[in-house]
């Protein structure tokens, strides 16, 4: 009914009268949708009145509000918005716009790369997860979001042997491309709202756990949405496995999803959050979004993170024994190594055991016996590794 009197009226007054009549009441039914948890489901940093979007200043349009992206009174498009009433085309360039007063995700944040004092602490929910807060409370704003890398280096199109240094934004297979040949931001978030707390993502990307699930752990559903056999038809088959290697019901030898065993041969001490079983959450040597090395000293394949100072210059970290022992290093000591002298959420590791190949001037490749393949969901590697757990 709705929508027949709209079209009567549009031939009567036009678009923009119609569109000017109906914004209060538009407006407050985007104020209800960010309030309500049975339709918002809680979460939604864009939302927020105090801290959320603000790109333009009007009255009728408040931080947080619809407007802010949605050109209800055509004060950005002057004449008829693109689809959806957006200020813009829905491509990637709407979430990096620098237009208005309030800039969006452009820029790489002043804070990047995320390290171990950006994780949440121990004693608050989600422990372990990289958020920018004080005290386990979530500090706001785009030039704090220390996961992202920022356009440059997201739509970064080099490739080191046959790999793209970022993937999400430059393989074909991707689910959505914009209009600028770019994986879309919208393949794992949501400008609006979120079951997940953190990082507007559309699936479940939570703090370290796992030791209660007796397959995968799905606290990192945000990743096995791809990275399993429900991935896009033209993915890597190793990358089609991740899932399968931390899913326990399929390797059920204790080291699916790199476990953590709490073993003292390999740490010293474990924070309250991390139970024996848990399974090393991705984020801690991953970032989806793409890589410079750490401190910008040469980007790294595979989509490992920038967070360490090992981590540079990994392009071929499978294949190459000194870059494999770099990785590894990266969290774990050399026997010959201070123990203690690193953390890993929380973990204090010790030196590892006294063996040759342990030693930092040994040149043998960690893989060669903690394993180094991906041609089948039993095989070893970093994310089922063989040998003692950590």
């Amino acid at each position: 009914m709705i929508f027949a009197v709209l079209a009567t009226e549009s031939r009567t007054w036009g678009w923009n009268n119609i569109l000017r009549r109906i914004t209060p009441a538009l407006v407050a039914c985007c104020a209800l949708v960010a309030a309500c948890p049975a339709l918002a489901q809680t979460f939604s940093d864009h939302f927020d009145p105090v801290t959320g979007v603000n790109r333009i200043v009007d009255p009728l349009y408040p931080t947080g509000s619809c407007g802010q992206c949605h050109d209800l009174h055509e004060l950005d498009t002057g004449g008829t918005p693109s689809a959806r009433l957006l200020f813009s085309e829905n491509s990637n360039n709407l979430c990096y716009t620098t237009s208005g007063v309030g800039p969006c995700h452009q820029l790489m944040p002043a804070n990047y790369p995320a390290t171990e004092s950006s994780r949440i602490p121990d004693g608050f929910p989600d422990a372990g997860y990289f958020e920018h807060n004080a005290g386990g409370v979530k500090i706001h704003g785009v030039d704090v979001r220390s996961r992202w890398t920022g356009q440059a280096l997201y739509d970064n199109p080099a490739m080191v042997l046959g790999h793209y240094i970022s993937p999400h934004a430059n393989d074909p297979d991707m689910p959505r491309i914009d209009s600028s040949g770019k994986g879309m931001c919208v393949n794992c978030h949501t400008p609006h709202d979120s079951s997940n707390p953190f990082d507007q993502l559309l699936s479940a990307y939570r703090g370290t756990g796992g030791f209660d699930e007796p397959t995968y752990p799905t606290r990192y559903q945000a990743c096995f949405d791809c990275h399993s056999a429900f991935g896009p038809p033209g993915m890597d088959p190793a990358s089609r496995l991740i899932q399968d290697f931390y899913d326990s019901s399929i390797n059920n030898d204790g080291y699916a999803g790199h476990q953590i065993r709490k073993n003292p041969a390999i740490a010293i001490s474990w924070p309250s959050h991390i139970q024996v079983g848990d399974k090393l959450g991705c984020y801690n040597c991953h970032n989806a979004h793409g890589s410079q090395g750490y401190n910008g000293l040469g980007a790294n394949a595979y989509l490992i993170s920038d967070q360490r100072p090992e981590w540079e210059n990994l392009t071929d970290p499978l294949n190459d024994a000194a870059q494999n022992r770099k990785f590894c290093f990266g969290c774990h000591i050399p026997s010959d190594g201070i123990p203690g002298s690193k953390t890993v959420d929380g973990i204090v590791m010790n030196a590892l055991p006294a063996k040759n190949p342990h030693q930092a001037s040994n040149t043998k490749a960690c893989g060669g016996c903690h394993g180094d393949s991906y041609s089948s969901s039993t095989q070893n590697n970093v994310h089922h590794p063989a040998g003692k757990g950590n």
